[in-house]
């Protein structure tokens, strides 16, 4: 795979300007779409509620069915519904029962990790379309059976809920990558809360149903990582805590990983629940330095060093990218020349997930782990 700041075969000739302009796109204004889409959401924790108020928020849809197990997350989700004026769905518990509805042409799911894989395949093998949580699967065999699916079924549209790709700064901060110069490193945080952490059996509390937070929450900064370099690292080194602040659980509470590219590029993350929830210290940052100046994508500020003025604020305010990754889905169902170019594709989603496989075996050992040592010399494209 091309290394360098942009490959431009994943970029997909998509430009900063393309980006933005498909953000406001007339449907985002309240213009009428082309048809409506029938829906179901399939899982109602804090996820599956806002993959639903997003479905709202982008109209000219009718959520047909919604699914989950817990009765305080459906009664939440049918209050959703009732303030928003719809129609009352079909209530289910079962996912089974959801898929084999006739009068739901897509699903968003929002289920725990170890779940994705077997459900998506299922929704793919009902002929409906799929908004597909991240990650895509917490196993390589996992992602490869999806991807296997949605080969069968090439006619069915599927998004994976990476939405930093469909993100105007996000975009805008790829394209003028090569404004900063050669790339340097990169350094991030991600400092949340999640204690206690609560529904479906407090599954995010367990390796084996999450994939550890550097599987199930750290797979966008992996994603971005590898979209702006093209590839994957070749190694990676990290260490960890479990158990550093709350007991009863087997995922990292607080963990450091630097990733290396072949061409000498290097990130370090810093991930940690260990954040009061009202704490503003908190929150996410990924900032990149290159031979000539800087970039906050989180922010989106651009610094050029022997430029004047030199600062550039880029794409300023709250982008609510759920909002436009969920529009993006389903208005490539209506005509599949709408989605973004950006968007994360199957493939872009396995090779986070692996990147995440990678820096927990890293944490886990404490010592430097390659690429190759795991899957292999062959790479994604």
């Amino acid at each position: 795979m091309a290394e360098g700041p942009l490959n431009r075969r994943r970029f997909l000739g998509c430009s900063a300007a393309a980006g933005l302009a498909w953000a406001h796109a007339p449907a985002a204004a309240g213009g009428p779409p082309a048809r409506s889409v029938s829906v179901g959401v399939i899982g109602l924790g804090s996820r599956g509620t806002t993959l639903l108020r997003s479905v709202l928020a982008a109209g000219g849809c009718q959520v047909a069915a919604i699914c989950d197990t817990e009765p305080r997350f459906m009664a939440r989700a049918v209050a959703i519904l009732d303030k928003a004026k719809a129609p009352r769905p079909y209530l289910t518990e079962h996912y089974a029962d959801l898929l084999q509805r006739p009068d739901v042409e897509a699903v968003l799911v929002a289920l725990p990790g170890d779940l994705h894989a077997p459900v998506y395949i299922e929704a793919l093998d009902a002929g409906k379309h799929l908004y597909a949580e991240k990650p895509l699967g917490i196993t390589v065999d996992d992602c490869a059976r999806v991807l296997s699916a949605a080969a069968q079924h090439a006619d069915r549209i599927v998004h994976v809920g990476l939405q930093r790709r469909v993100n105007p700064r996000y975009i805008q901060g790829v394209e003028r990558l090569q404004e900063i110069g050669s790339l340097l490193t990169a350094r991030g945080s991600w400092l949340s809360s999640n204690d206690p952490i609560s529904g479906h059996d407090n599954w995010m509390a367990r390796r084996d149903r999450s994939g550890d937070w550097m599987v199930e929450q750290a797979v966008h900064l992996w994603d971005v990582l590898a979209w702006i370099k093209g590839g994957p690292p070749a190694e990676a080194y990290g260490h960890g805590q479990r158990a550093a602040f709350r007991s009863g659980r087997d995922v990292t509470d607080f963990y450091t990983v630097t990733l290396a590219w072949p061409d000498g590029f290097t990130a370090s993350l810093i991930h940690s629940w260990c954040m009061r929830s009202d704490d503003t210290a908190g929150g996410l940052e990924l900032h990149l330095m290159g031979s000539r100046g800087f970039l906050d994508l989180t922010r989106g500020v651009l610094i050029v060093r022997d430029r004047h003025p030199g600062r550039e604020l880029l794409s300023a305010g709250p982008i609510p990218d759920t909002d436009l990754a969920v529009r993006a889905f389903l208005d490539s169902i209506r005509d599949p020349a709408a989605a973004p170019p950006t968007r994360a594709t199957l493939e872009d989603a396995m090779l986070a997930t692996q990147i995440g496989l990678l820096v927990r075996e890293a944490v886990d050992r404490r010592h430097l782990v390659t690429w190759d040592s795991l899957f292999g010399q062959k790479r994604l494209s």
